[in-house]
Formats: structure tokens, C-alpha cells, sequence
């Protein structure tokens, strides 16, 4: 079985078009960050950002745990109880919010309608931080998040989004990362669940902590729930995505980890990072025995590095001379 994976597609609606046109797989996973920008307007853009940031200043002040979506509501609700300042802003804020999601819910119509014009195959999508839920999109079938599903006798499940606020995104639509720690407890949904499902492919767009979780000047941001669970149990394969800079592969026990980073095009605070990478994985019944970092580049599909997972050691098949991947930081240690 071949399955193609690409995740953090990051609006690039033009690549998913052209990766169901040009490849060939029989299934494939299209991981969050599907969406990137809640506006096709960049002006709009920054006006949301702009109150949305102003709201969760204000919000601190005022101790005040509540989002801005419910501050707006109460304040708009009862204007006598704020000054005008504030229910202005609330009033601006709730009209941006309602075209926000307006907007997204369009760019995941249109997914839908490149999936049902081009793919061969069964594609099932996982939402992101930069993602609605998308139980209430037009994706609705398709998505994983908190879901599982048989394909050829393996099992596949999904846990979506991640513990972070997300600027410019409708907050009281995304995918809530339910892991938290209090009172020196670790409570995490996304561990439950997979101790639950126990599936075979765990598909995750935060990753878990220590694989592939580093960002630079940061450190791990990992999920310490799902960490747990890997420790105790051995999927197949961990597909994961979110931090485009810890790109790689990784073979601890039986379990492959594969994080092929971003597909779609992005300005980061790391600076540009071209995208269109995706991963090509090979299944002989539940193992894993090969898999190729591919990346779609000028409306073409290369396969970068390929790596044999087949043994207990990753080893290196081939790597193409175009690649600016190399393989050494790519295929990691065992």
C-alpha cells in the first residue's frame, strides 16, 4: 500500500491540485495547517489581527479569562455595562469574525471540490491551529480529528490542532488541543484517545514531544500526553507536521516517525521557507518498509531521499543531486 502524506498545506490550494493530478497513491492523508489566512484581503488581514490582539490586551488587564468571542458577545449584548470604545471594538470585531469564517469555509469548499474533481483515491483531511473544526466545513467527511477509520486492515487515527493561539484565526471555531497541566498533573485528551484506538498509523499535527518538536530558539513544544502513549505502545507509523524546521525521519522500536515539513509556502520568523514537501509511505501489511521524501517544485514532483525502513536501522536508498535536503539531517539516529 502507498500512502501520500503532506501536511502544513498552508493555503496552497494550487500544489493540492497538482499533487492529485500528478501522483498516484491508495490513500491520501492532507494534514493542517490546511488553511493559512482567514481573508483573501491582506488589508482585512490586519484589522482582524489588529482588534483580536487589542481584545486579548484588554482581557489580561482585566483578569479576565474569558475569549474575545464571548467578551464581544456579553459586550454587545449589554452596551450600558462598557464604554463605547469597547462596544465599537466589540461590533468591529464580530463583523470581521463572521467574514473570517466565512471566508475559510469558502477556501474548504473549494478542497472539496478539487478532491472530487481529481482524486483516484480516498483522502481524508486533519485540521491544524491555523484551521476551522471541520466538522463544519464541507470537509466534514473527510476530516480525523478525534476519529478513526479501517483501510486494508489497518487501522488509522487522527487528534488535530495544537496548544497554541493562532493570530488572525476565529478562535471559537478552531480545534481545541485539550492537554494541560494543573496542579502538577498532566491531563491530555489526545493520550486518552490513542490508548482508546490503539490504530496503527497515529496521525497528529502537533507532534509528540521529542520527535521532530524542536523549534530553533524555542525547544520541544511536544505533546507530553502523546509522548506517554508512545512510550507504552508501538503504532507502525507517527505522521506529524507543525514545525516546518525539525524535518525528518526516525525509527525507535517498530514505530517510523516521519515529519516531511511544510508543503505549502511560508513567511516565518525563520525566515522563507519554500514548501512543497510531502512524503511518499510504503505498507506491506501493518509495517512500514520504505519512505520517500518527495517535493512538488515548479508544478513538478521530485522524490528527494528515499529510505528504506524495512530493517531495524533506517538506511539510506538513494538521494537525487537536486536536493537541498540532505540526508544526513534528514534521516535521523535510531
Amino acid at each position: 500500500m502507498k500512502i501520500i502524506y503532506l501536511t502544513d498545506i498552508h493555503d496552497g490550494l494550487h500544489g493540492l491540485k497538482k499533487i492529485l493530478q500528478s501522483t498516484e497513491a491508495d490513500l491520501y492523508l492532507f494534514s493542517g495547517d490546511i488553511i493559512y489566512k482567514a481573508f483573501f484581503s491582506f488589508d482585512r488581514i490586519i484589522d482582524f489581527c489588529g482588534v483580536q490582539e487589542e481584545l486579548y490586551y484588554l482581557l489580561t488587564e482585566r483578569k479576565d479569562d474569558s475569549t474575545p468571542f464571548d467578551f464581544t458577545t456579553h459586550a454587545i449584548r449589554f452596551p450600558e455595562k462598557y464604554s463605547t470604545a469597547i462596544v465599537e471594538k466589540s461590533q468591529k470585531y464580530r463583523d470581521l469574525y463572521k467574514l473570517a469564517a466565512k471566508t475559510m469555509k469558502e477556501k474548504y469548499e473549494i478542497i472539496e471540490k478539487l478532491i472530487l474533481k481529481y482524486a483516484k483515491s480516498p483522502v481524508y483531511c486533519l485540521p491544524g491551529n491555523y484551521d476551522l473544526d471541520l466538522q463544519y466545513t464541507e470537509l466534514y467527511q473527510r476530516e480525523l480529528h478525534r476519529k478513526s477509520f479501517d483501510f486494508k486492515n489497518i487501522k488509522v487515527s487522527g487528534y488535530g490542532g495544537a496548544p497554541i493561539w493562532t493570530s488572525g484565526i476565529p478562535e471559537k471555531l478552531t480545534v481545541v488541543f485539550h492537554e494541560y497541566t494543573k496542579n502538577g498533573k498532566n491531563y491530555s485528551e489526545p493520550e486518552d484517545f490513542f490508548r482508546e484506538e490503539l490504530p496503527d498509523i497515529c496521525w497528529i499535527h502537533n507532534p509528540a514531544y521529542g520527535y521532530f518538536d524542536t523549534i530553533p530558539g524555542v525547544g520541544k513544544c511536544g505533546s507530553q500526553g502523546i509522548r506517554r502513549y508512545l512510550d507504552d505502545e508501538s503504532p507502525s507509523l507517527v505522521v506529524s507536521g507543525h514545525v516546518h524546521e525539525d524535518q525528518g525521519i526516525k525509527k525507535t522500536k517498530n514505530t517510523v516517525f516521519i515529519n516531511p515539513s511544510n508543503f505549502g509556502a511560508v513567511d516565518s520568523l525563520h525566515g522563507f521557507q519554500e514548501g512543497g514537501y510531502y512524503a511518499e509511505i510504503f505498507m506491506e501489511g501493518k509495517d512500514v518498509v520504505q519512505s520517500n521524501l518527495c517535493q512538488l517544485k515548479e508544478d513538478v514532483c521530485h522524490t528527494l531521499i528515499e529510505v528504506d525502513c524495512s530493517e531495524k536501522q533506517l538506511k539510506l536508498i538513494s538521494q537525487n543531486p537536486i536536493s537541498t535536503v540532505s540526508s544526513e539531517d534528514y534521516i535521523r539516529g535510531n
